[in-house]
C-alpha cells in the first residue's frame, strides 16, 4: 500500500522550472579555472617536486602557509623551502583526495581537498588543505593556505 501511494505521489510530481537566468550560469567559472593551481599544487606535493612546487607558486600571489601545528611560513620561497626540506625525509607517500570549491564572490574562491600523508600503517594522518584564491588578469592565484589535522595521532588533542 506505501509502495502505491510514493508511486502515486511521484507520477504527480514535476520538477521545477529551472529559475538562474541562463546568463547568470555562463558567468560562473568553471571548476577547472578556479580548481587548476591547486590541482598543479597537490600534483607537486604528490610527486614531492621542489621545483615544480615552486613553478606552481610562482604564479601565486605571495602567499601564506599555516601549518596545523601553528607555524606560519609567508613567501614562496620559504614555502618551497619549507617543502623541500619536507620532501628530503624519506618514506613517506601522499594521496590527494578530491578537490572542492566554492565560489566567494568575483574575484574570491576557496578549495579544499584532503591529503593523506602515509610513511606505514600506523604512522599515517589526513590534512584538509584549504586555499584562498584571487581572481587576477592572468588567472585564479593562490594568495593563502590553511592546513587542518582531520585524523591522526595528534587529531584528539
Amino acid at each position: 500500500m506505501t509502495i502505491i501511494m510514493a508511486a502515486s505521489l511521484l507520477a504527480g510530481f514535476q520538477a521545477a522550472p529551472n529559475v538562474v537566468p541562463p546568463d547568470e550560469v555562463a558567468a560562473a567559472p568553471a571548476a577547472s579555472d578556479i580548481e587548476a593551481p591547486v590541482e598543479a599544487m597537490l600534483q607537486a606535493i604528490s610527486a614531492r617536486d621542489p621545483a615544480a612546487l615552486e613553478q606552481t607558486l610562482a604564479t601565486s600571489v605571495e602567499p601564506e602557509i599555516v601549518y596545523y601545528w601553528g607555524e606560519t611560513v609567508s613567501g614562496r620561497e620559504a614555502i618551497v623551502q619549507w617543502h623541500r626540506e619536507w620532501f628530503a625525509e624519506p618514506g613517506w607517500r601522499i594521496v590527494p583526495g578530491p578537490a572542492s570549491h566554492s565560489l566567494v564572490g568575483e574575484r574570491l574562491a576557496t578549495v579544499a581537498a584532503p591529503v593523506r600523508y602515509i610513511k606505514t600503517a600506523e604512522r599515517q594522518f589526513v590534512i584538509l588543505i584549504s586555499y584562498t584564491l584571487l581572481k587576477e588578469a592572468e588567472g585564479w592565484r593562490i594568495a593563502r593556505i590553511q592546513q587542518t589535522l582531520l585524523e591522526g595521532p595528534d587529531a584528539a588533542d
